[in-house]
């Protein structure tokens, strides 16, 4: 019986089609996983990770290792002052709740469902935004690359790089758009999901002086062509609403500290609990020297420190740099505050992970590969991500360290 796409009253548009390639994405993903993990999964890591007392491991503890673990934990008691726990962030973990709450099922299926969903939507935006820069077969080549980058495989676990990556992606959107006080409310947000969304004004206040630069400018014509590649100023409707966004993500981080006093008694606890983790401060973000020589001492392919990975991670970034320059200027800011802080700050610790959510930089994979004479690097690329991701996906399920 043959089934005609007319019958489904389906209009197949190109978003149409990256929506489904991205769903079907996702389901073969889980439908090989658990079958996978059936017949061969183990839990001799088990024992490795800081799980709660008394605590036996079942099937579903395979879906939940590291920082799931916790986030799961923070949904279901929430913060203890002095835990561990404090050093992860709210949003995520109260979505999960929240989620649960509503669809009354347990915090792993709604996290994992969440997730998914999110990271899907989020896909689906940033392919938007890469064909209205690019074109869409550039943007086509973007989603592939971005869905089979090794630390992608964490947008399909209970992480919060989908809740992120889908609000970075909506507020990318309403910039682009002008719709000022959504994009607020979006950068309001993440700083209360991530640590990097307060460094998330840098490159919002770089496109807020881009789409209308202050007369003052004009002073500096070499000043004003860098920022926005022209010498004459295009001053547009200059409002107050156009800054508003730059601002709101300090004030996401004073509610975030204020939310951390109520809930533990000390608004810095969140700070104080990296010590257990050893890893990220803030003071490694000017400390230039530790910067290089982390760089240029990996100790093994990939583990929690020393990760040869996770610095070929931080390479592709810097080659991609030229590149991105070229696009749109306004992406390079993305890239310092995506790309560079986090891998100053922990010392490239977990790197492959936090790279995933560097949209610019599989923005300019996918123009570098979307010519058909450079069609073979990207096969190249598709492959090595592949291998590399069902590598670390395997490895995390069976609690071992993947980023």
């Amino acid at each position: 019986m043959k089934v005609s796409w007319k019958c489904l009253n389906v209009r197949w548009t190109p978003c149409t089609a990256i929506l489904f390639g991205i769903c079907l994405f996702k389901l073969i993903y889980w439908e090989v996983l658990l079958l996978l993990l059936t017949a061969f999964g183990t839990f001799q890591s088990f024992g490795l990770l800081f799980w709660p007392q008394g605590i036996k491991p079942d099937f579903t503890s395979h879906l939940i290792p590291y920082d799931g673990c916790f986030y799961l934990s923070i949904s279901d008691a929430g913060y203890h002052a002095g835990a561990r726990e404090c050093a992860f962030y709210p949003l995520w973990p109260l979505i999960i709740r929240w989620g649960s709450h509503l669809a009354g099922e347990g915090g792993l299926l709604t996290g994992l469902l969440l997730s998914n969903v999110f990271s899907a939507a989020a896909w689906l935006m940033f392919y938007r935004i890469a064909a209205e820069r690019c074109g869409a077969a550039a943007a086509a080549w973007g989603v592939v690359l971005l869905a089979t980058f090794p630390g992608s495989l964490f947008y399909q676990f209970l992480y919060s790089e989908s809740l992120f990556f889908l609000l970075l992606m909506a507020l990318c959107l309403a910039l682009d758009n002008h719709h000022y006080r959504l994009a607020a409310a979006l950068a309001f947000l993440l700083p209360l999901t991530r640590p990097i969304g307060a460094f998330c004004f840098v490159p919002i206040l770089w496109q807020a002086v881009t789409v209308s630069p202050p007369k003052w400018l004009e002073r500096w014509p070499s000043a004003l062509a860098l920022l926005t590649g022209t010498a004459s100023a295009n001053h547009g409707k200059a409002t107050w609403q156009r800054w508003l966004p730059a601002l709101t993500p300090f004030f996401g981080w004073l509610f975030y500290l204020y939310l951390m006093w109520c809930w533990t008694g000390h608004p810095l606890d969140g700070f104080v609990a990296q010590r257990y983790w050893g890893v990220h401060s803030i003071r490694n973000l000017w400390s230039v020297p530790t910067f290089v020589i982390g760089w240029l001492t990996p100790t093994t392919w990939h583990a929690y420190r020393g990760s040869l990975l996770d610095r070929s991670a931080f390479m592709i970034l810097i080659l991609c740099l030229p590149l991105a320059w070229r696009i749109d200027k306004r992406l390079i800011p993305w890239m310092y505050v995506l790309g560079v802080i986090p891998a100053m700050s922990g010392t490239f610790t977990s790197y492959t992970r936090f790279a995933s959510l560097i949209f610019p930089m599989f923005l300019a994979l996918g123009i570098l590969v979307a010519s058909p004479g450079r069609r073979w690097l990207g096969y190249c690329l598709l492959i090595a991500f592949t291998a590399i991701h069902v590598t670390l996906a395997w490895r995390y399920v069976n609690f071992k360290w993947a980023g």
